[in-house]
């Protein structure tokens, strides 16, 4: 243990240099770079997931971590929970960077700066800054899907999008809203192999292609992303409290996950890893405990649940349809009452 720990101070020093010394302050996501430093990531090495209580002890003894596998008989209904709104999101421009470890598309601020998210949970606005790509090589032989970072009822998917935000009500950067209560929302959608590709995603995809063969951490430009298309946005979804899934794991997360799944071909998930995307995974490992504990919510099937009190006349006021509500998984992704 202690040669593990020294090897990581080691791999720390070394890294404060460099970033320091080469910070791309432009983006977002390099200036959090510039402030935790460089030298994690997704292995099971000295600078995995195990390792990153060292530095930020909180990921080790953090009691609201994530990510979680949501079991769908602890979800909690809230009718209170608004769909999303995601205001100017049709037209947006995006860098996607490969930096050896994600594959992700930074937001930048000058040229975006008008796109909001509120609604839901929410009680501020935020503003869209990175969106992540999770996904694990595929393996030969196995057909079972491990590239999410969360479960549903214990199951896994082949990919995970993640868009994430700040509160632009509260704080002055992304820096400092990471560090704050209700400072950082992302909302996930789960990717799975089989049917055509949206056109949205397709295009993320093909640019990531391009980057292929590269030695060096890389960029490029997409232009017209439309956020909703690629989030494959849903007007239900589960909502709970949570954190970073890399250092230093602030639990100052709002996770929103759509009860909606984008397709993808296989042969996507095999052109990317294929002198590409130099890492084994980029999701991290998935935290004890459920969501018997985490207090997830969710408005799933509120149309099915509420009616108006009378018949004859349209009103605010809604009861429950029955007493009783409980939740299972479908075949195909989709939590729905029974």
């Amino acid at each position: 243990m202690m040669l593990q720990y020294l090897l990581l101070f080691i791999i720390v020093e070394h890294y404060t240099v460099v970033i320091f010394a080469d910070a791309d302050i432009e983006h977002a996501a390099s200036f959090v770079r510039r402030e935790i430093w460089n030298w994690w990531d997704y292995t099971d090495g000295v600078s995995g997931p195990a390792a990153w209580g060292f530095y930020f002890p909180i990921c080790e003894a953090g009691r609201f971590q994530s990510p979680i596998n949501i079991e769908s008989r602890h979800l909690l209904f809230d009718h209170q929970l608004t769909p999303i709104n995601i205001n100017n999101s049709d037209n947006v421009y995006g860098i996607l960077r490969n930096d050896g470890r994600n594959l992700y598309i930074i937001i930048p601020f000058d040229s975006n700066s008008k796109i909001h998210i509120s609604g839901g949970p929410l009680q501020y606005e935020y503003r869209p800054v990175e969106i992540y790509i999770r996904l694990a090589p595929p393996t030969m032989g196995d057909k079972m899907p491990r590239g999410s970072e969360h479960q549903i009822d214990n199951r896994s998917f082949h990919g995970e999008i993640q868009l994430v935000a700040y509160n632009i009500d509260l704080y002055k950067d992304y820096a400092q809203a990471q560090t704050s209560p209700k400072g950082i929302v992302i909302i996930s959608s789960m990717l799975m192999l089989g049917g055509d590709t949206s056109e949205q995603l397709r295009k993320v995809f093909h640019h990531a292609e391009l980057l292929n063969n590269t030695q060096k951490p890389s960029d490029i430009e997409i232009k017209s992303l439309n956020l909703k298309e690629l989030m494959a946005f849903s007007s239900e979804y589960m909502t709970y409290e949570g954190s970073l899934t890399w250092p230093g794991c602030f639990e100052s997360v709002t996770w929103i996950i759509f009860n909606k799944y984008q397709q993808m071909l296989s042969t996507y998930l095999q052109t990317l890893f294929t002198n590409t995307l130099r890492f084994v995974n980029n999701r991290r490992t998935l935290m004890i405990g459920t969501s018997a504990q985490r207090n997830v919510r969710t408005n799933i099937g509120y149309e099915q649940w509420f009616r108006s009190s009378t018949s004859s006349s349209p009103t605010t006021t809604c009861y429950p349809v029955n007493n009783i509500l409980e939740y299972h998984v479908n075949n195909e992704f989709g939590l729905a009452r029974t």
